[in-house]
């Protein structure tokens, strides 16, 4: 199927009723550019930084792919975030309808078109993410028409992750949409002028984003392409990938491993040479097309040459630092670990044993990397799952990523127990708490009013339980200032 085939329309059809439950009342998303507003008068440089890619985006998968260790940084954190799959959480009384039409989407995004499931869709996604900081998602519609054969609504029909080195947004100098300017048949992606298309009678749309392809743009209208970013922290239109700022170490690296794959696949060139001591200068003539013939055969031979400085002993004579002396290694292990810090993935999810920096815990490693995870997994749910409900007009259901992690019983019932014991606690002097739906404590916003009360009451009722004098029972009355007078005081 070609590019063009999976968005083309088929012919305009009656819709069903749950399709036109699903539709009604259909709200456009609109993503609204990031980009400051720039002068009127900026120059091409500066309109180029601010609605522009950063650096060649090919640059940034070739490095990506090229580099073993941070492939394999990518492809851990794309695997994990989507290993215990994903949840249906209702919002108030969830609609079966709309949860089925959600599910039976993300069970297969492309329809057919293509095999691919909703995990691999998912982690296609984070790639993008991981390698460019742009997702790109394109929205398939199958549009429905009316009694009357007009176009009255669109379902949601295919999902599609778009290549990030070719999608662009369509907007000016200042960052903003351009409008009424290429207008498109979203059935036919054929650019038309003015507001409909006379021969179907469907809508032109304006283009919002485009497909750099060899034939020319394939254009997007503002609810076909839902796009978003995870590292980028400003008000750029594209993202920020973390590439940007490792590139050169990454370049490091692949010269590194190449310089040592040329020594062991070519072996070459030679280490050293045996300097043999009373050999006279015109030996080495005669000597070297034998050298020559020899190290062409076999490129593990050591030549053999003379010097003038005399001696008894024979001495080899290195030509070619080890790896110890080029501090490789070393280097290596910094430019991984400086992936890892950017990527926030530790050296034990990766299969490195050694710990970083005082974090030789298996458990601290594990619990940052599941933070990274639940990052990403905010990312899409914020990012793609949340604006897809709402293009879908579903209200009444939302979609969350399970955790990573199973959840220790033992461990669990062990806390659980210590809340309790606090919450007892707590309770016997007047601090009332409680437990939120994730378990966590919540300490009362005045409790220092209710200690008060506590010990007003408290006091009370030890007043109360004071034991009454025995009636017969003589009591001193305290002395007045006059009988505490020395005069009056007796020895």
């Amino acid at each position: 199927m070609g590019f063009f085939d999976r968005f083309r329309s088929k012919p305009v059809r009656k819709a069903s009723a749950l399709e036109r439950m699903v539709s009604d009342d259909a709200r456009v998303l609109e993503k609204e550019a990031r980009t400051p507003v720039y002068s009127g008068v900026s120059t091409d440089r500066a309109y180029r930084d601010s609605i522009l890619p950063v650096v060649d985006q090919h640059y940034l998968e070739q490095l990506a792919d090229r580099y073993s260790h941070l492939r394999t940084v990518i492809t851990r954190i794309a695997s994990q975030s989507v290993a215990k799959g994903w949840e249906y959480q209702a919002l108030g009384k969830g609609q079966s309808e709309e949860r089925q039409i959600v599910e039976e989407l993300l069970k297969d995004p492309t329809n057919g078109s293509a095999d691919i499931n909703g995990s691999e869709f998912f982690k296609a996604m984070i790639r993008q993410l991981e390698v460019f900081d742009d997702c790109w998602v394109s929205i398939v519609y199958d549009r429905v028409a009316s009694e009357d054969g007009s176009v009255s609504g669109k379902v949601v029909k295919e999902l599609w992750v778009e290549d990030a080195k070719h999608m662009r947004f369509n907007v000016d100098a200042f960052g903003r949409f351009i409008k009424d300017e290429e207008k498109f048949d979203p059935v036919t992606r054929e650019f038309m002028s003015g507001d409909v298309n006379i021969e179907n009678g469907v809508k032109l749309e304006d283009m919002a984003y485009f497909y750099e392809s060899e034939d020319g743009k394939i254009p997007f209208a503002r609810d076909e392409v839902i796009h978003f970013n995870k590292y980028s922290a400003n008000a750029r239109l594209y993202g920020q990938s973390p590439i940007i700022g490792l590139s050169k170490k990454i370049e490091t690296a692949l010269a590194i491993e190449s310089f040592q794959n040329k020594i062991y696949r070519l072996e070459r060139p030679p280490k050293g040479f045996l300097d043999v001591p009373g050999h006279d200068e015109e030996s080495l003539n005669r000597l070297g097309e034998y050298i020559a013939e020899e190290t062409r055969r076999n490129p593990n031979f050591v030549p053999i040459l003379s010097s003038r400085d005399g001696g008894n002993t024979a001495k080899f004579v290195s030509v070619m630092p080890n790896m110890d002396e080029l501090m490789m290694l070393p280097y290596m292990e910094r430019i991984n670990s400086d992936i890892n810090a950017s990527y926030g993935v530790m050296p034990l999810v990766v299969g490195q044993m050694a710990g970083v920096g005082g974090l030789n815990s298996e458990g601290e490693q594990i619990t940052i990397f599941d933070r990274t995870i639940r990052e990403t997994q905010q990312c899409l749910e914020m990012g793609f799952l949340k604006p897809l409900l709402k293009l879908m007009e579903v209200k009444t259901w939302k979609i969350k990523f399970n955790d990573i992690n199973e959840r220790d019983e033992t461990k669990y019932l062990n806390n659980m127990n210590l809340k309790a014991q606090i919450l007892t606690q707590m309770q016997n002097v007047g601090v009332e708490m409680d437990l939120d739906d994730e378990g966590n404590l919540v300490l009362p916003q005045q409790a220092e009013v209710v200690r008060q009360d506590f010990r007003s009451s408290s006091q009370e009722s030890l007043e109360a339980e004071e034991p009454k004098e025995r009636q017969g029972t003589w009591k001193r009355q305290p002395m007045s200032y006059e009988e505490l007078l020395p005069e009056n005081l007796e020895n």
